[in-house]
Formats: structure tokens, C-alpha cells, sequence
């Protein structure tokens, strides 16, 4: 164990050292320098950083990656990534479109027949993707009283056959819910169609694809990530806040990976052939205006100009990963310690309007 005095004097050191990561002479750019001036509450414990054309350039790093031994924060730390997984589910799931495999207007029915019929036939894949399918969350409703279902090795499928019958809250694309199971009942989709778990799907068609080679899956019957920084609800004194990851839930939450692997997915996804000019198109397109939430992830304007909005919450962990879709630039935070989303997305804009 290490003292509250070195926990704090580890936290100055590193939050005075930005490294320049990739381009040389990058610590003069209006970006670093506003990356650099954030005026950090003492409950931060991770990173901020800043790329072009899918090149880390800037990378501040402020912490302990685990406090109780003393391991600092560098730009190779992993971070569990929460909802922004959701952004990487729903581009395997337009790649697997392109290939033919399935559909994202085809109903529910198509590929699950067992499905609540009514529902099943009206509810499309899309209405799950953009969280307005009106499917109710009968499964996070029941984890407070069924606290096991956080550690259960149960499958999607089986999740969807237990949970997925419930009573429409709106008529699918009249209404928005940010809803797990609808996450769930996609990777049941998946899962049933190519006969292979969600995680090794979007392993294969998105981390592989893009060099992500720090990325996976945090999840029971994963590989150990031992680069992984630990999550707390409290940085002083140390309280650990970490979140099962069931295999089920691991198209809405369960990515994991560095600052080099954020940069590579948003360029990736965004400026490379990854993806087909229509399957771009479908991903940012917004479906649910008052949340700005288009396939998996929101579009946010700043200025004018439209970025990706990824942002995510999983246990003590928080992800903000924002990308210029007008060209290849990106802001990606990360931190450790239970912070409220909006001051890390207030200081992304900060950042884009440098």
C-alpha cells in the first residue's frame, strides 16, 4: 500500500508531463495547449489526448492506473470503454450487412423466430441499433432484485428468451430508450446467424481490422488485459468500484483498450474503407433528435461541425471518444474515478473550439 502524500505527489507529477505521442513537436498546438490548461479536479485519474488522421499527438496522463501499487497512468494503460462498445457492435453489425449475412431493416422475427410475435414483426434491426425499438428493459429492471445476473454465465440468446417478451413501451421509431437488452437482443442476432460469440464477431471485423491490437474484450472466458487500469469510487482513500461483464451484455459494454486503439477506430471507421460510403452514412445518420443518437452512438455538433459522440459509463470508468467526421481528428478522454460525463464532455469541447 502507498500513502494519500505519494498517491497526490504521483497525480502532480504525471498531470505535469504531457507526452507528445506520434507526431514530433506537437506541444505547441493550440490543441495541446488546451489539453494542457484544463484546470483538472482533484478526483481525475486517467487521460486526455488529441489526434489527426489517426496519429496520437498529444496525450496528457494524470494518475495511478492502480493506486494501491503505485503503477502510473501511461498512454499504453488500457480503460474499459462502457457504451461506447455499443459504437463498435453496430459497425460489425453493418459490415456483416455488407456482406450479406443480415439486415438492418429486416424485423426482429427474421432472425430470432421465436420472438414475441407482434413485437418481433415491427421491430427492426435498426430500432435496436439507434435505442428505438420500444422493447422494455425487463432485464435491468430485474439486476436489483437479481443482483447474480451480474456474474451469469448465461448467453444473449438465453437473455432474449427470458427477457425479451415484455410489453412494448412505444411503437418501434416513436420513442427512445436507452436500453441494454436491446443490445442483448443484437447479439443474439448475431450470435445466431454466424454461430460464433458477439465478442469474437466484432473482434474479427472491427479490432483485427483496424491494427486495435490493444483492445479486447474485458469479459469472463477473455484473455487478461494486464494493462488494464483499475476503476474506483473514491481515489483517497482507494475504493475499487469495478462492474462484472457478463458475456451477454458484450455488445453494449465490455470493450476495453488504450488511446491508440480509440484513434484507430475513429479514423478507421470514418476515413479508410472499412466501411462503404452507405454504411458511414447509416451510422451517423441521427435517428432519435433530442438525444442526438444516430446508430450506437451520438453525433454531436460543435460549431457547426458534426463530431462522433462516443461517450461511456461501466462501473468507475468513463470514455469520451469524439471525432470530426469532416476530417480526421480526435479527442479522447479517459478516466478512472466516477466523475460526472458532462464535465469531461464540456472539456472536449473546450478542446475542439482551441
Amino acid at each position: 500500500m502507498i500513502d494519500r502524500r505519494t498517491i497526490l505527489a504521483g497525480s502532480v507529477l504525471l498531470g505535469a508531463t504531457s507526452r507528445a505521442w506520434g507526431r514530433p513537436a506537437s506541444a505547441g498546438t493550440s490543441r495541446s495547449r488546451a489539453i494542457d490548461g484544463i484546470a483538472l479536479p482533484a478526483n481525475f485519474n486517467g487521460l486526455i489526448a488529441h489526434a489527426r488522421a489517426g496519429r496520437v499527438e498529444h496525450v496528457r496522463c494524470v494518475g495511478m492506473a492502480d493506486i494501491e501499487s503505485a503503477v502510473p497512468i501511461t498512454p499504453t494503460t488500457q480503460f474499459r470503454w462502457g457504451s461506447a462498445s455499443k459504437w463498435l457492435t453496430s459497425v460489425a453489425v453493418l459490415r456483416l450487412a455488407e456482406r450479406g449475412v443480415l439486415s438492418i431493416d429486416a424485423p426482429i422475427k427474421t432472425y430470432l423466430p421465436d420472438f414475441r410475435h407482434d413485437t418481433g414483426d415491427r421491430v427492426l434491426l435498426r430500432h435496436l441499433l439507434s435505442n428505438t425499438s420500444g422493447v422494455p428493459d425487463l432485464l435491468s429492471r430485474e439486476l436489483a432484485s437479481e443482483p447474480g445476473l451480474r456474474t451469469s454465465s448465461a448467453t444473449a440468446a438465453a437473455m432474449v428468451a427470458r427477457f425479451g417478451a415484455g410489453d412494448p413501451t412505444f411503437a418501434p421509431g416513436q420513442g427512445w430508450d436507452y436500453a441494454a437488452l436491446n443490445w442483448v437482443i443484437v447479439a443474439a442476432i448475431v450470435e445466431r446467424l454466424t454461430g460464433t460469440p458477439l465478442a469474437a464477431n466484432v473482434e474479427r471485423l472491427v479490432l483485427r481490422a483496424l491494427g486495435m491490437t490493444g483492445a479486447g474484450f474485458a469479459q469472463d472466458g477473455q484473455p487478461p488485459m494486464p494493462r488494464l487500469a483499475v476503476a474506483y469510487g473514491s481515489a483517497v482513500p482507494p475504493v475499487r468500484k469495478m462492474s462484472p461483464a457478463p458475456a451477454f451484455v458484450a455488445a453494449t459494454g465490455n470493450v476495453a483498450g488504450g488511446v491508440r486503439d480509440a484513434v484507430r477506430a475513429a479514423h478507421g471507421i470514418f476515413h479508410t474503407g472499412l466501411l462503404r460510403a452507405p454504411s458511414r452514412t447509416a451510422l451517423t445518420q441521427v435517428a432519435w433528435p433530442a438525444q442526438e443518437y444516430a446508430l450506437g452512438g451520438r453525433v454531436h455538433l460543435i460549431d457547426g461541425a458534426p463530431w462522433a459522440w462516443e461517450t461511456g459509463k461501466v462501473g468507475g470508468y468513463r470514455t469520451h471518444i469524439a471525432h470530426r467526421l469532416a476530417r480526421s481528428e480526435t479527442i479522447v478522454v479517459f478516466n478512472t474515478t466516477d466523475m460526472d460525463q458532462s464535465a469531461i464532455g464540456a472539456w472536449v469541447e473546450t478542446i475542439a473550439r482551441a
